[in-house]
């Protein structure tokens, strides 16, 4: 292969990349000429045929749904919390159990944000912790980056193991033991890294010193709990240390740890309040934004229980449906998937045919549970007074004002990402890199696994384009395969924390939208390091 082939190959992902964080293009308008870049190069480099990318247009069209019936409910669920007054409740409630700022910060960003990826996943954890953080003094901008931080260390286990099973599904590996064990440890140090970096972006060093018990203890109960439960039960390895953690912290501010007033001068926080009042005084205000304004301030005072009622409902559903054997099944038998026909581009790039493309399990779906959470907590709202006609009228209009320009962005982003995958253009990159690195192949593995969360948000998509492959390099340059696929998932879920259509959703609800690209160029440097040292630790246990 040819550097410029390369180049052609990978210029669809750059351009995406600049277009965001460099020009500051809006997601939907960069994701759109996205796909025609994506289109030209499948064609001029992949070889693919007028035909091939149309199926993968609507391949892509279809995969977008998966995500969409995810954001819709749940930004709607936002919405109807916001109104309700349920995440100044959530910082009142927090403020009378500890008066540390740093830890009510890591409390939603790291600790509750990972345990919503256990058991949802999708984006649901940015769109739900951005605007309590916001509640509690975070930046709106801040509030996105340090929740994606938080969590991506879930991002193999979490949503019931699905990134894990795709791994193992497509590599068809044996070696799942020694895969658990160095995946585990790799995604151990990702969960502390994060940890770290959160109170280190809060405060630097005194900051670090202030809370470091605390984040040994918490990462030791969320990573290494994941490590030793995965060996158990895969489906729970997430869930059950997330929810472990959560239990640990309210413990450790219990026994009196970390509750005296503690805050430093953040850049994360909004620390001049009356400068803030002065300028919203003095801006000009829509009568929409009047109505909101009367409408929040007139709220009935809500409960803590009631309060938190949402994510109880969410956790108890998704541990329902998912998790008892019986009602899963049949649950899990209805499906909504499309039959395509097998295709082959011209440099030999086949992709199989199947009749259950992109399959929904709709009563199983993420989208679903959420939706059942919606439906119960509204019905509990209403009959509680929390919300009544005109707020609900007020609900449904900021969520269609959110969700079609973030739905536009995300339906453009899958179908460049569906068009990259389906000509075959992703696999010319890794076999770039293959070529490139040689027997040290074990280095760019994370950067591949990296590379696919991003084009892919998900990690699990990262494992289901790039699982195989990793196996046949493993085995092309007679490496240790479960070395390269435990870098590969970690990889991906470094990558996560880059993910366009997961930050975008983040900023809809944080209320920062059009700032994806502000997002994109602060977490590339760090993403790419972590990757980098991911790889020298792969690279050193290898050789």
């Amino acid at each position: 292969m040819s550097i410029w082939t390369w180049l052609g190959a990978v210029f669809p992902i750059l351009f995406l990349f600049l277009m965001m964080s460099v020009f500051h293009m809006k997601t939907e308008r960069a994701a759109f000429l996205g796909i025609i870049c994506a289109m030209i190069s499948a064609i001029l480099i992949g070889k693919s045929t007028p035909q091939i990318v149309t199926t993968d247009l609507e391949k892509g069209a279809f995969s977008a749904l998966n995500i969409l019936i995810v954001i819709w409910p749940a930004v709607f669920l936002y919405e109807m919390m916001k109104f309700a007054g349920v995440f100044q409740s959530i910082k009142q409630m927090l403020q009378k159990k500890t008066q540390d700022e740093l830890v009510m910060v890591l409390l939603i960003c790291w600790l509750f944000s990972s345990f919503l990826q256990g058991i949802t996943g999708f984006g649901v954890p940015v769109a739900v912790c951005a605007p309590i953080l916001i509640a509690l003094g975070v930046q709106p901008l801040w509030s996105v980056i340090i929740t994606l931080l938080g969590h991506a260390w879930a991002n193999t286990y979490g949503t019931f193991a699905l990134a894990w099973d795709a791994l193992i599904t497509q590599s068809e590996t044996q070696k799942i033991f020694e895969i658990k064990w160095l995946a585990g440890l790799l995604l151990l140090g990702v969960n502390f890294a994060g940890a770290l970096l959160i109170s280190w972006l809060y405060g630097k060093g005194k900051a670090l010193r202030h809370i470091f018990p605390f984040l040994l203890i918490i990462s030791l109960v969320q990573g290494g709990g994941q490590l030793i439960v995965s060996f158990t039960n895969s489906a729970i390895a997430a869930f059950i240390p997330t929810t472990l953690a959560l239990v640990v912290g309210w413990l450790i501010l219990s026994a009196g740890f970390y509750t005296k007033p503690w805050k430093m001068d953040s850049k994360l926080m909004v620390r001049r309040e009356n400068e803030e009042i002065e300028k919203q005084l003095n801006k000009v205000i829509t009568t929409e934004q009047l109505v909101e304004v009367k409408e929040n301030s007139s709220n009935k005072p809500i409960t803590n229980g009631q309060a938190i009622f949402p994510f109880i409902i969410l956790a108890a559903i998704s541990v329902i449906v998912l998790l008892i054997k019986p009602i899963h099944e049949v649950m899990n038998q209805t499906i909504f998937a499309l039959s395509f026909p097998q295709i082959e581009t011209g440099r030999g790039f086949i992709v199989e045919a199947t009749d259950s493309y992109g399959a929904i399990h709709i009563f199983t779906h993420a989208g679903f549970v959420l939706l059942l959470t919606v439906i119960v907590t509204l019905l509990l709202y209403l009959q509680k007074g929390y919300l009544d006609k005109q707020k609900m009228k007020s609900v449904i209009t900021a969520t269609l004002k959110k969700i079609i320009p973030t739905s536009l962005g995300i339906l453009f982003l899958i179908v460049m990402s569906q068009v990259l995958k389906g000509s075959g253009i992703m696999q010319l990159i890794a076999q770039g890199v293959t070529q490139l690195t040689g027997k040290y192949y074990s280095f760019a593995v994370p950067f591949l696994g990296l590379l696919g969360a991003f084009v892919t948000s998900s990690n699990t998509s990262s494992n289901i384009l790039l699982g195989s492959f990793q196996k046949t390099a493993a085995d092309m340059i007679s490496v240790n395969e479960a070395a390269i696929l435990a870098a590969q998932t970690a990889g991906g879920a470094i990558g996560t924390v880059v993910g366009p259509s997961t930050i975008l959703l983040g900023t809809t609800t944080a209320g920062c939208e059009g700032e994806e690209g502000e997002v994109l160029r602060f977490m590339l440097p760090i993403v790419l390091v972590e990757a980098a040292i991911t790889g020298i630790m792969i690279t050193v246990l290898i050789h």
